[in-house]
């Protein structure tokens, strides 16, 4: 369940909660969630659980990650699909390595001359 947390505060931030408010919904006390939140707490008890998931409207699985732990997890369909085209290609993976690399205003001219490049491809006849 290490990665709880992670989901935690990935949900916290996607529904914009905070540990306060996340108690008060899930009427569990605010330090309970803290120690969830900050890792500290990796095995609550399934009530605790149950009401987390009932407020992230996911199930138990998904927010303790049980169905397959040999695969990664992601929060989104379009982050899966961009992680296994990058697995499945030595040359993205290379570029993304190269990308993460960057500073952010060089990643950002990075990706200004791309959608050039693109926008280029688009007039071609």
């Amino acid at each position: 369940m290490e990665n709880l947390s992670l989901k935690l505060n990935y949900f916290k931030k996607k529904l914009k909660l905070t540990n306060k408010k996340i108690s008060e919904m899930a009427n569990i006390p605010v330090a309970t969630v803290e120690r969830i939140s900050s890792g500290r707490t990796q095995n609550p008890n399934l009530k605790t659980l149950k009401a987390l998931a009932n407020i992230f409207e996911c199930s138990l699985d998904d927010l303790m990650n049980l169905r397959d732990t040999t695969k990664p997890y992601y929060f989104d369909e379009q982050t899966a699909k961009i992680a296994q085209n990058i697995q499945n290609d030595e040359t993205l993976k290379t570029l993304f390595k190269f990308m993460s690399e960057l500073s952010e205003n060089d990643r950002q001219a990075v990706v200004g001359f791309a959608q050039r490049l693109n926008s280029i491809k688009e007039y071609k006849i």
